[in-house]
């Protein structure tokens, strides 16, 4: 029996491999698109494997050959999830909750005035959340001068009006008066 033939008759196993460590294709179908896979390319790495198994077949090892396959096979696509199922690589040693609970943000690089997309970024920071803040926080700032704004981003950062006095190198009562004029700039209905 040749390879080609060998592995027309044993096709089925692919699918019984994927039923069988998946539960069902359906499932196997959400599985990979989790993953950022098609069920095609989890079907596709199970056709591969037995194809490089046919081409090695031991027609003494008949009685085996199809446990042998299905094993190897469920591995490999096990394997194809876990390592190349995502934009970029995890340990092994990282279990699916964990790896759940990574937030994977999509980060355009500029170059050169051009977009080169399909950056990752792997972070408890929600990147776009943060975006967001940082131009609302401009848009507030904006009213207000350099000193000011740099009294504000101060008082963010937890320094006492005495502290960013001795920093800015300026009176405890002149930081205050002007943290104060800050507030009312960005808002006016603040009560010091």
């Amino acid at each position: 029996m040749t390879a080609e033939e060998l592995f027309e008759e044993k096709k089925y196993l692919v699918i019984a491999a994927v039923k069988q460590q998946f539960g069902s294709i359906a499932r196997a179908g959400q599985i990979a698109e989790i993953n950022n896979m098609d069920l095609d390319d989890l079907i596709q790495v199970g056709h591969l494997y037995l194809w490089e198994h046919c081409m090695n077949y031991d027609p003494e090892r008949v009685d085996t050959f199809n446990a042998y396959v299905m094993k190897g096979m469920k591995w490999a696509m096990s394997d194809e999830l876990h390592l190349k199922g995502t934009p970029f690589k995890i340990s092994r040693r990282v279990g699916h909750e964990e790896r759940n609970k990574m937030n994977i943000h999509s980060i355009d690089l500029h170059r050169d005035g051009e977009t080169v997309k399909e950056f990752y970024a792997v972070s408890p920071i929600d990147v776009e959340q943060e975006a967001i803040l940082s131009i609302e926080f401009e848009e507030m700032t904006s009213v207000l001068e350099e000193q000011e704004k740099s009294i504000i981003l101060h008082v963010g950062e937890g320094y006492t009006t005495r502290e960013i006095a001795v920093k800015l190198e300026m009176k405890k009562s002149t930081v205050q008066t002007r943290k104060t004029r800050a507030f009312l700039k960005m808002n006016p209905d603040y009560k010091p």
